[in-house]
């Protein structure tokens, strides 16, 4: 079986203490059966570059992929942070806008008759901040409609960190914006936190799958080197 997962820092596993205790890792260990992982995932990634990405991946990947985990968006919100302190709530839909037609486009780009799909929501890591509440709740409207339209399934990743952040933020400090920093700033998920991530798209894909196969799933060759070259 072949796992794609697709995403921004997170998936690529900042701030995970090792690479095994990414959440990506963890799901591949999860899966109860052989499991080979492919990441397309890079720090700062927003969803257009995401997306931009994808037609430089071969073809067999999505092929052969039964499973794809698609966790983008934060960085989409981030690089538009400045517009939004200075009192331009309304970029939020603008970015939403965008993240829509990124998301569904990346959906359909990946997804194969015989994969599931997989998106997650976006937890926030600045829970004491109104702004940032309304900005994190348009985004994962946004996220949700994309899924809802394309059919695929949804964890809600953000409904399991709610009221959690201080335990699985890694360098978690007043949960407010005035804790951004040019570097270093406290958004990424720690060992907790990607354990949390992992479980709550485990659950996603076992309900939209169905029971896992237990049969061994066969890659091509073609497929298993980019797996190997690209983890």
């Amino acid at each position: 079986m072949l796992y794609a997962a697709l995403g921004d820092s997170i998936t690529y596993g900042y701030c995970a203490t090792s690479p095994e205790r990414r959440y990506v890792a963890r799901m591949q260990r999860a899966l109860r059966q052989p499991t080979s992982l492919f990441v397309q995932a890079r720090p700062g990634w927003t969803s257009r570059q995401l997306l931009r990405t994808l037609r430089r991946v071969p073809e067999c990947i999505w092929d052969e992929a039964k499973l794809v985990t698609i966790l983008i968006g934060g960085n989409d919100l981030l690089v538009s942070a400045p517009w939004l302190l200075e009192g331009h709530p309304g970029r939020t839909f603008k970015v939403a806008e965008r993240l829509y037609v990124h998301l569904t486009d990346i959906i359909r780009y990946v997804r194969r008759p015989q994969s599931t799909v997989i998106v997650g929501t976006l937890y926030n890591p600045f829970p004491n901040s109104l702004l940032a509440k309304e900005c994190f709740h348009v985004v994962n409207e946004t996220i949700r409609l994309a899924a809802q339209r394309e059919r695929v399934a949804v964890a809600d990743v953000a409904a399991r960190f709610a009221n959690r952040e201080a335990d699985l933020i890694d360098g978690y400090r007043r949960g407010t914006l005035r804790d951004l920093r040019l570097i270093g700033n406290p958004i990424h998920p720690n060992d907790a936190g990607h354990e949390v991530i992992a479980s709550t798209m485990l659950a996603a894909y076992r309900q939209a799958a169905g029971a896992p196969r237990t049969e061994r799933a066969r890659m091509r060759p073609a497929a298993k080197r980019l797996v190997r070259s690209a983890t």
